[in-house]
């Protein structure tokens, strides 16, 4: 009896390892394509203006029903192509709307390009795959798991590429208008739910800079990891792209006067871009992005890695540094950059999620083990609070119910209120040395200050300071004068979870 066991063990364990061995089919068959010419007339693009050589117009995107209502504006506008590159497309509502506007985009001639990465397209891949039969879309998955219907197996013999994943977001419009930021595609994103939301923040982009992102779509969706998902999955036929599109039509339908969609036809974007009254701020930028191949390489090996070419553009600040990023892992490498800033004279300010507003605590394990260090050494360090979206959304003149939660989710940062980075990176290993990631960096004066009077005015409301009081930490609610001795709005369990995965030596893969 114990043999037949053992045998049955062995058994399947040699299944295990044998369907986590799977393969990924040819790419010989697979055709490369390319963005049309950024000179090829559309009305959208030549509303938008592009009489300044040199430069590129920005828009920042901070609410997130009006960064919504932008991309679907923009999808009812294109003329020739839309590019959309995301690490996240959830099955949800917005996603439902925004796959809706695509497909009557392709129905109307637009040419659809939709690459997404494939860790979370289980759900999903039946769907992307019947729309795939629609002559006008091409859907491709980046970095596909090779056995489809037990995807976990792969990381058995290959955790090292599977773990790593296209963390990029961009969306680009007949190659004239580019929007990228920290958003991906789902409801919390975009204001879609009372219950949570992410903070996030986005730019639009026009002018000299949205070719240079479409040659960074073409590089993601020309690789050698990026398959068409009949290729993953198996051709569907006809039929499937049919039912698809009546499910959709008929979801449009049905929530055609749903409290968020009310909220979309009453944003104030809609009526400033109806009266052209987007003004965009025209300056010199860069566009940055890590090389695809980073998935592939060692992690010691950066030519593919965007971050070294980034803190280079960057410079030395004399005045002012402010970062957000809401996944925070500094490591010790940058305690003693941050630090040494400030010996410099340089007012250093860093906003990430508290313990009770992150949505992954594994990193928040990783990130406490540096916040002694970086306020001793004079960084000023603060935590969102995650009580306060019903405020924020009130402010915004939004309609709310029910009980809301807050997380941070932008990524940005800011150098002598001259310089502002706005794109997916995370100051954390994964997003450094692991995922692939964008940005673009502004010389912008008006951006960079409107941050800095966001956080000198108003970020005190929606954040506690950490501080050091006989060496251990406080919190302080800096507006009513509250002072906490242990992580506000946490209980002693989630403290002990997080100290507990602290114990392990995973900070490399966080």
């Amino acid at each position: 009896m114990i043999i037949d066991s053992s045998k049955s063990l062995f058994c399947a364990v040699l299944i295990l390892i044998t369907a986590g061995c799977a393969q990924l089919p040819s790419r010989e068959s697979i055709q490369p394509s390319y963005a049309i010419a950024a000179d090829t007339p559309s009305t959208i693009g030549d509303a938008v203006g592009n009489n300044h050589p040199g430069l590129s117009g920005f828009y920042p995107l901070a609410d997130g029903v009006d960064a919504f209502v932008a991309r679907l504006a923009l999808i009812d506008s294109a003329e020739h192509t839309i590019d959309v590159q995301y690490y996240l497309y959830h099955r949800q509502q917005t996603t439902i709307l925004f796959t809706a506007f695509l497909l009557k985009a392709a129905d109307r001639g637009v040419r659809i390009r939709l690459l997404l990465d494939d860790l979370s397209q289980a759900d999903s891949e039946l769907d992307l795959a019947a729309l795939a039969v629609h002559p006008n879309i091409e859907v491709r998955l980046f970095n596909p798991f090779p056995n489809r219907r037990f995807r976990a197996l792969g990381f058995i013999t290959n955790f090292r590429q599977l773990s790593r994943r296209m963390h990029n977001k961009s969306f680009i419009v007949d190659n004239r208008i580019f929007i990228t930021g920290g958003r991906n595609i789902g409801n919390a994103y975009f204001s879609a739910e009372d219950h949570s939301e992410f903070i996030d923040l986005d730019v639009m982009s026009v002018g000299e800079i949205v070719p240079n992102a479409s040659k960074a779509f073409d590089l993601y969706w020309n690789h050698q990891l990026s398959y068409p998902v009949e290729d993953l999955h198996g051709k569907r036929d006809e039929q499937s792209l049919i039912d698809i599109t009546k499910t959709l039509s008929s979801y449009v339908e049905q929530n055609r006067q749903s409290n968020y969609v009310q909220q979309l036809h009453e944003s104030e974007f809609v009526k400033r871009l109806l009266d052209d009254e987007i003004t965009f701020d025209w300056q010199t930028s860069e566009l940055f992005f890590d090389h695809p191949d980073k998935v592939l390489n060692e992690v010691r090996e950066k030519s593919s890695n965007m971050s070294p070419r980034l803190l280079q553009r960057l410079g030395q600040p004399e005045q002012r540094v402010i970062i957000i990023s809401p996944y925070f892992i500094p490591k010790e490498q940058g305690v003693k950059l941050l630090t040494y800033w400030v010996r410099q004279g340089v007012n250093v300010t860093v906003l990430t999620n508290s313990l009770a507003a992150t949505d992954v605590s594994a990193v928040h394990a990783g990130y406490k083990k540096y916040r002694k260090d970086l306020i001793s050494g004079g960084v000023k360090l603060w935590e969102l609070k995650p009580s306060d979206l019903m405020a924020v959304k009130r402010k915004a003149g939004r309609k709310v119910t029910g009980s809301s939660q807050a997380s941070l989710h932008a990524k940005t940062m800011t150098f002598d209120d001259e310089k502002i980075f706005v794109g997916t990176m995370n100051l954390d290993p994964r997003s450094l040395d692991l995922n692939t990631e964008m940005g673009v960096l502004i010389n912008s004066s008006k951006l960079s200050r409107s941050l800095s009077k966001w956080v000198d005015t108003d970020m005190a409301e929606y954040a506690w300071k950490v501080d050091l009081k006989d060496d251990d930490l406080v919190w302080l609610d800096t507006v009513s004068n509250e002072q906490f001795d242990e992580e506000p709005q946490t209980s002693s369990w989630r403290r002990f979870q997080v100290w507990f995965i602290s114990l392990f030596p995973i900070e490399d893969e966080l």
